[in-house]
């Protein structure tokens, strides 16, 4: 038993550095403290400026050493965020407990765990500094070793560390910071820091929330204490611009622009902070403050703030303007909790928010514009008064706010459940999801869940009795959407996995400059990349690949052309090449690669037919499947039906191809099916923002399907027939039969471990076949009026 308990501990990582958790002797303990304490007291760290926190730093300590849980309810500007896990940390320090002490500090965002990380670590000064780090998606910088430790990290990476560590052995103190906002992965860590601290008795849990209902969280962790800091804010004038936008939650952006004219022309010094919903509604400030007289000189500088930029682009709204120049910086909630951006003076609310909503039903998420709640216009006039007294603007009517909610509506009760029900497998395998479900804060409706499920099991990630399949646990390594996991995997198997790496990323970042003004041009560049394509996808994969293929030139006015041609955002290119090294690296912890690097390289097993688009096409079609539109011609707009018009029909009804689509507005295409990855809803219309043209082959190879004989011909119909129907003889059957069964035991086989080298060059004649086929098979065949004709023969 004693071996065996040594075995598990060896797979057991450190939380802190990432390497494998050694626990220390006692007498190791001992000495390591002594040192840390040493190492303090020569250090001597101070906390510079006093913060109304600071008061209570004992009451604090002693709520935290007597419970396991905490809440502590710490108003706007009591500098929790900054104080609290050093004062733990010192606690511990200065007591003897230092080699024992390693504190996890989540954020809600990236630029928060970063921002706060760099400021702690000055207010510790220059030998302490090494104890403190942080770790975000795409970049790490963690404390130089365990012991008198501080790691400042998102959510979504503590739920990656717990996996391998679910009881965070090692860990002293894990502090939750902004547990207000209620997102999915928020929920989901809170449901698993209870048997974490259920198996950890040393472990300390520490929920910090500005504006919550902190009575229900205690209740959640069977009534643990609240402790209460007060904060300290300047006093800050609130101006409401009463009836201007009338009922509805979308800015006037003219409007907006304008306020923030007056204020750079007429108000107090100081920078400005403008609450957006979005990147478009940022850019489109932007563009309007910059055509404007005051701002033609250049003087003010304008910074936009949104999640998806990276952090050192993030980091630059901190900086401040030189004397004379006023900082303006135009961000989405991001500003809205955690950072601090010192010098500002004046906030422009425009009480909105971007916000998701998924009918589990239809699979239709819809993106809306909605207003805020209380608590956000509470945190947002906060910003203004942290350092000195401000004003905010709230460009809605003050009746307004009285009808507003209370707290925002937790994200879990919102949004797609797939990834939340893989994440729960990975942590709790026996559970049923909907059980394990149940537990979370706000428990999403069983429905739901089931439909989650589901979806789950029809795309082969969880079996019947809702476990992972080997599939599945694959894919559930991979931190992106399963259906996108799927597809990954898959293209690690069929040795086209750059491209679909690619497409993946820009699936999570868009790489074009999108915005009103410049939607013609990103038109014509889309248009260019995808020739005769019909995907999207493809003009995702030769934008980005074209530009990393640049990059070993390190031709600066190059790159610049070719990001200028086809209206790239360098910024957010940057970000998709850090997303394919992160799918990388993924790809390898899966077993899925020998080595990482090589999913980059153009030359590797793993792309040599990277350059086959109908391979990649079909490899999308069976990730994304049964995501699936059926081109008819054939259509009724305005009251009259228009025989030449096509018309597109998923299983749950009509769509419409989304502008941002290379495929709107085509004519003809080569097959009668689409594939897509995600439907939005809009103005009443569901729009497909992203699609690409389907080989019926593919269709035949790598969906399951239902065979009915009829004499000499053979009907294959698929889950939602009214969509697909072929009728083929059965010679061609047999012959496609034969070609399935062998795709399948090879994805049977490359599903499990150990491989051998005659099954690679199998594979590889396999791989080989499946290319000439759809290279050297007809797959158009005109959209007709009826569905009687609809049905495709293929001989």
């Amino acid at each position: 038993a004693e071996w065996d308990k040594e075995e598990e501990e060896d797979l057991i990582t450190d939380a802190i550095t990432g390497k494998l958790y050694r626990p220390l002797s006692t007498q190791q303990a001992e000495q390591l403290s002594a040192d840390i304490r040493e190492e303090w007291e020569r250090a001597g760290p101070g906390l510079g400026v006093e913060l109304p926190v600071d008061a209570h730093q004992e009451r604090v300590l002693s709520a935290v050493e007597s419970s396991q849980v905490v809440v502590i309810a710490g108003e706007t500007g009591c500098g929790k965020t900054t104080r609290i896990p050093r004062f733990l940390l010192e606690g511990r320090v200065r007591g003897g407990q230092g080699a024992e002490c390693n504190i996890l500090v989540t954020q809600p965002r990236r630029i928060s765990a970063v921002s706060v990380a760099h400021r702690v670590a000055n207010e510790m000064g220059p030998s302490l500094r090494h104890s403190v780090g942080y770790q975000v998606r795409l970049e790490s910088r963690p404390p130089e070793h365990s012991g008198g430790a501080l790691l400042f990290l998102t959510v979504g990476v503590l739920l990656r560390k717990l996996q391998s560590n679910a009881s965070l052995r090692g860990i002293s103190h894990v502090v939750v910071d902004e547990v207000h906002e209620r997102d999915v992965n928020t929920d989901l860590l809170l449901a698993l820091l209870k048997p974490a601290i259920r198996d950890n008795p040393h472990l300390r849990v520490v929920l910090m929330s500005a504006t919550g209902d902190n009575q229900r969280l205690a209740q959640y962790f069977g009534g643990c204490p609240v402790v209460s800091v007060p904060g300290f804010m300047h006093p800050v004038r609130d101006l409401y611009l009463e009836d201007v936008l009338g009922n509805e939650a979308t800015p006037d952006l003219d409007l907006v622009a304008n306020v923030i004219e007056h204020i750079h022309r007429h108000g107090d010094p100081g920078a400005v902070l403008c609450f957006l919903p979005g990147w478009q509604d940022i850019k489109a400030v932007q563009q309007r403050l910059e055509q404007k007289p005051s701002f033609l000189s250049g003087s003010p500088m304008i910074l936009p703030l949104h999640s998806s930029m990276s952090v050192s682009d993030q980091q630059t709204v901190f900086q401040r303007p030189p004397v004379g120049r006023r900082k303006i910086v135009l961000a989405t909630n991001i500003a809205e909790t955690s950072i601090t951006i010192d010098d500002i003076v004046h906030v422009v609310d425009a009480g909105s928010q971007k916000e998701q909503h998924y009918d589990a039903r239809t699979k239709v998420s819809c993106l809306d514009t909605v207003w805020i709640s209380r608590s956000n216009v509470t945190q947002r006039r906060g910003r203004a008064g942290r350092c000195q007294p401000g004003h905010a603007y709230h460009l809605f009517p003050r009746k307004q706010l009285e009808s507003m909610n209370t707290f925002p509506v937790p994200e879990i009760l919102r949004t797609p459940l797939e990834s939340l029900v893989v994440q729960a497998k990975i942590h709790s395998p026996k559970l049923k999801a909907v059980d394990f479900l149940s537990q979370v804060l706000d428990s999403p409706e069983r429905e739901a869940v089931t439909d989650a499920v589901r979806n789950l099991q029809e795309i082969g990630v969880l079996d019947k009795t809702e476990a992972l399949t080997p599939l599945g646990e694959r894919v559930a390594v991979l931190s992106c959407d399963p259906r996108l996991g799927k597809v990954l995997v898959l293209a690690a198997m069929f040795r086209c996995v750059l491209p679909l790496l690619s497409v993946t990323a820009c699936l999570t970042r868009d790489p074009f400059h999108n915005s009103m003004q410049n939607r013609a041009l990103v038109t014509k560049a889309k248009e260019a990349l995808g020739g005769s394509s019909y995907s999207d996808y493809l003009v995702f994969s030769r934008a980005v690949l074209g530009w990393r293929s640049l990059q070993h030139e390190r031709d600066r006015e190059t790159i610049q052309n070719y990001t200028e041609r086809y209206s790239l955002s360098r910024m957010g290119l940057r970000f998709i090449n850090g997303l394919i090294a992160q799918f990388s690296e993924n790809l390898l912890e899966a077993g899925l690669v020998v080595r990482s690097a090589d999913c980059q390289r153009a030359s590797s097993l793993y792309n040599q037919h990277s350059h086959q688009d109908e391979l990649v096409k079909a490899v999308l079609l069976a990730g994304l499947y049964p995501n699936l539109i059926q081109v008819r011609r054939g259509a009724v707009t305005k009251g009259r039906f228009r025989p030449n018009s096509l018309c597109f029909r998923t299983q749950s009804g009509p769509v419409l191809i989304h502008r941002s689509s290379i495929n709107r507005g085509k004519e003809q295409f080569p097959s009668r099916w689409l594939t897509f990855f995600s439907a939005i809803k809009s103005s009443g219309n569901v729009f497909i923002r992203d699609s690409s043209a389907v080989h019926p082959l593919a269709l035949l190879l790598f969906t399951d399907c239902d065979i009915t004989e009829r004499g000499d011909r053979v009907e294959v119909a698929f889950p939602g027939r009214s969509l697909v129907r072929c009728e083929l003889s059965v010679q061609t059957w047999e012959l496609l039969w034969e070609l399935r069964s062998s795709i399948q035991t090879m994805l049977y086989r490359n599903l499990r471990p150990h491989g051998s080298a005659n099954h690679i060059a199998q594979d590889s004649k396999l791989i080989c076949l499946l290319v000439e086929l759809l290279n050297n098979t007809e797959s158009n065949a005109d959209p007709q009026t009826n569905s009687d004709q609809s049905d495709s023969e293929v001989d």
